[in-house]
């Protein structure tokens, strides 16, 4: 029983308890120097230097790459921002040609739609002649018209159709 008295008087070790004395004690010297270094005239005038020599560095990379860029004539910013404005003018442009394209399809809807009741009309009344007009061979219109793209239909285009006459008289086969 002795031996149980004198292993728990025996001082306990406590690591944790030193090491966290041990780091504030570094923090504060290492503090207090960084603090006195950092007000000090040196220090700024070493720190004021380096940032001359980085802006410097910086300003003579910046012109290098540009002269590498002039060699090799990749564009720069502002190349592709003026590049930039002029295509959205000219999609500005496409947009109002589109516009004022659609209008003039309408306009020309209407008068192929005026057209037509106008030759309707004219059909439909009875022409007032003494004599029959008789219409030669050469003076037929043929039944189908060509149109702007090359291929041929029975009508004007828009729906118009043109009237179509018959050369009276017996076929000769």
């Amino acid at each position: 029983m002795a031996d149980n008295t004198s292993q728990n008087s025996a001082p306990k070790f406590d690591l944790e308890g030193m090491t966290k004395q041990w780091q504030d004690m570094m923090m504060d010297s290492w503090g207090a120097m960084t603090k006195n270094m950092v007000a000090s005239d040196s220090f700024a005038h070493a720190s004021s230097a380096y940032m001359d020599w980085a802006l410097n560095w910086q300003k003579q990379m910046r012109n290098n790459t540009a002269q590498f860029l002039d060699a090799l004539e990749f564009p720069k910013r502002s190349d592709i921002a003026r590049l930039s404005k002029q295509l959205v003018a000219v999609e500005l442009r496409v947009a109002d040609m589109e516009d004022k394209l659609d209008k003039m399809v309408g306009l020309l809807g209407n008068m192929s739609e005026a057209l037509q009741r106008m030759v309707a009309q004219s059909m439909a009344q009875p022409q007032h002649s003494q004599e029959p007009h008789q219409p030669a061979e050469e003076e037929t219109v043929p039944a189908t018209v060509a149109t702007a793209n090359g291929a041929s239909s029975g009508s004007l285009g828009y729906g118009a159709s043109a009237p179509t006459r018959k050369p009276q008289g017996k076929r000769k086969n």
